[in-house]
This record gives C-alpha cells, sequence and structure tokens, in this order.
C-alpha cells in the first residue's frame, strides 16, 4: 500500500513538474506589432516563411529561418523557438546540411555558409540558455558536418553541393561569423587554430581609400576581391562582425555617415567608384544592419537617428516594412528590422537593471 502512494505521489509530481514546464514555456511578453505582421503575412500554416507575398510566396530561405530564431532567442520565445527548430528538422535538413531555400516542398541543392553559421550558434546558445541538451546536440551535428565538408584549404567556403559535397573556391567576407566561430570552439568543433584561419581572413581585409570591403576572398588566389557595386547589407555585416571581435572601423563609420549625412538617407546600393547610389530605393535591412553594428560600439545616439529613419519606412495601418509606392514586402526588410528593434530593446532594459 504505502509503496502504491509513492508510486501515485511520484507520477503526480512529473505530471505538475511536466505542466509547469508546459506554462513556462509559454510565459511570453506580447508580440511586437512587426512581429504580429510577420506571423500574419508572412508564415504560412506549416510555420515556414515566405519570402514575399507575391512572385516568391512559394519560396522559403534558411536566412529567413535563422533570423526568426536569432530574434525568437533575443526576445525568449521558447514555444515559437521550438517550432521553428522543428520545422528546420522536417522541411530544410538534408544529409546533416540546411538547405539554403525551399520552393513550396523542393529542396535546393546547395547550403549557405552564413545561414549555417547563425543556425548553429543560436542552437548552440538556446541550448544553454534553456538548458535543452538536444539544441546542443543538433548544433554539434550540424557542424561537424560543416567542418567536415565545408572548408576549403583550411577555410570556410560559402556553399557546399549537399548530394556531391563540390564546394566553392571562395569566401564571401560578411559571411564570417565570430560569434558562431566562438561558440562551435567551445563545443569542440574548431581548434583555436582554425578560428584564427577564419577571423584572419576578416582581420586582414584591405579597406577602399573611401573606407569600404572587399565582398570575396579567392582562396585558390589568395586575394580579394572587390564589388563594382556595393550592396550595403555585405558592408555593414562586415562591420558589425569587424566590431564584435574589437577591430577598428573607424575609417568605414565615417564613411557610412557621410553617405547618410550627405544624402539624408542610406541607399541600398552604391557604385564603388563614384560613391553615389546605384539604385534609388531604401532599405529597412541596410538602417537594421547599421543600427545593430552601432549598438555594438556603444554609439547610441548615433544608433537611434538610424532605428528612426527605419521606423519611419514602416507601414502605420500594418506595422510591417511595406513599400509605400509598389506596395511591395521583403521577409529580409520585416525580420532584420524586428531583430534591431529587439536588441535596441535589450540594450535600454540592460541599462535600466
Amino acid at each position: 500500500m504505502i509503496k502504491k502512494f509513492i508510486f501515485i505521489f511520484c507520477f503526480v509530481l512529473i505530471l505538475i513538474s511536466c505542466e509547469k514546464k508546459e506554462v513556462d514555456l509559454q510565459k511570453n511578453e506580447p508580440p511586437l506589432p512587426t512581429e504580429k505582421f510577420v506571423i500574419k503575412e508572412f508564415m504560412n500554416d506549416g510555420g515556414l516563411l515566405r519570402t514575399d507575398l507575391t512572385e516568391q510566396k512559394n519560396i522559403f530561405l534558411s536566412e529567413s529561418m535563422g533570423l526568426w530564431l536569432t530574434y525568437l532567442l533575443e526576445k525568449g520565445d521558447q514555444a515559437r523557438f521550438k517550432n521553428q527548430v522543428d520545422v528546420m528538422k522536417s522541411d530544410f535538413l538534408k544529409n546533416n546540411f540546411i538547405v539554403w531555400r525551399l520552393e513550396k516542398k523542393k529542396q535546393a541543392s546547395v547550403n549557405a555558409l552564413i545561414d549555417d553559421l547563425r543556425i548553429i550558434r543560436v542552437l548552440f546558445e538556446a541550448g544553454e540558455k534553456w538548458k535543452i541538451p538536444h539544441y546542443i546536440q543538433l548544433g554539434n551535428e550540424l557542424g561537424k558536418n560543416l567542418v567536415r565538408y565545408g572548408m576549403n584549404d583550411g577555410l570556410f567556403v560559402d556553399f557546399v553541393d549537399v548530394q556531391t559535397n563540390e564546394k566553392a573556391k571562395t569566401l564571401t567576407i560578411s559571411y564570417i561569423m565570430p560569434s558562431a566561430f566562438n561558440q562551435m570552439q567551445k563545443h569542440g568543433l574548431l581548434s583555436q587554430k582554425q578560428v584564427n584561419q577564419q577571423l584572419a581572413i576578416l582581420k586582414n581585409a584591405p579597406l577602399a581609400e573611401a573606407g569600404f570591403y572587399p565582398k570575396n576572398y579567392d582562396i585558390p588566389s589568395g586575394s580579394y576581391v572587390f564589388d563594382k557595386e556595393l550592396h550595403m547589407i555585405d558592408q555593414l555585416y562586415i562591420a558589425y562582425h569587424m566590431a564584435s571581435v574589437k577591430e577598428d572601423t573607424t575609417l568605414f563609420k565615417l564613411w557610412l555617415l557621410d553617405l547618410f549625412n550627405r544624402d539624408g538617407k542610406l541607399y541600398g546600393r552604391y557604385n564603388a567608384q563614384t560613391n553615389q547610389p546605384s539604385v534609388n530605393y531604401e532599405s529597412p535591412a541596410v538602417y537594421a544592419m547599421a543600427v545593430r553594428y552601432l549598438l555594438v560600439l556603444d554609439e547610441k545616439t548615433l544608433a537611434n537617428q538610424f532605428l528612426e529613419r527605419m521606423t519611419s519606412l514602416k507601414n502605420v495601418s500594418t506595422a510591417g516594412y511595406i513599400d509605400t509606392h509598389t506596395q511591395a514586402t521583403h521577409i529580409f526588410d520585416n525580420l532584420l528590422p524586428l531583430l534591431a528593434e529587439r536588441e535596441v530593446e535589450n540594450a535600454n532594459n540592460y541599462e535600466l537593471e
């Protein structure tokens, strides 16, 4: 009788514990308005995030998934994070690679390094933060595979064919993500020497006289390659990663501020020779990366200037980032601003503590 009572008592405790865990999992602060827009407009019934709402509504990117996971970790939303990890495992994984794109249910044949690194890093960080071993295990599996097949002469490459393991011979500078390498080293996937080898490509990247960075590193020739047209997202990612490892980015920052002060805005792309915009549009994602970069530098006043410009592009009625002229919207131009908004909020909350 006593044994039976003990068994029932233990069983009840387990049920209470599970129920509490489930309740804790659902304890999240209300979503930001842009988060509501993303969930309502971009997320399909299967939890996949559409690339846009017109021509690419049946195309889904690992980039979107990685940014969404990063945002959910920053927010502390365990329930949605778990759901998105489940989506990744069911739809994006192939031979322990994360394919970079789905068209309907058809998987692409290659991965994308920056998306893999972002997802591996966020899995490790989520596993540690929430004490969920499965995320760490999954990060390890993906990381081991990337190290095994995704390197050329000791350097990570832009992409690998997930079937044949044929690989690129270039490394895009903006893909070099120090925070991911640090996590991979921490979990035994990379040695310090390997981490230093990746970071050397970032740190040794030569600046153009104007203050911008090269686009690629060509591994066979050991040379850096500059673009004729500068994509500001790439440039800001490089500066963001540089600043995260305490490299001096002063010249880049001055170039960025000169462009902004000259035109009163940032354009999406610039001609590398003339320093003039090569497109006529502003990108909310560009402003978001400028905010994130300046936060790393602890330049909060400047970060808020770019944040204000970014939020001025937001559609008042939907709280989404929609082009007011064309009514077009893209998931990237919503997820990066959403992440920037969250990081600013977290930084402000940290100061109040």
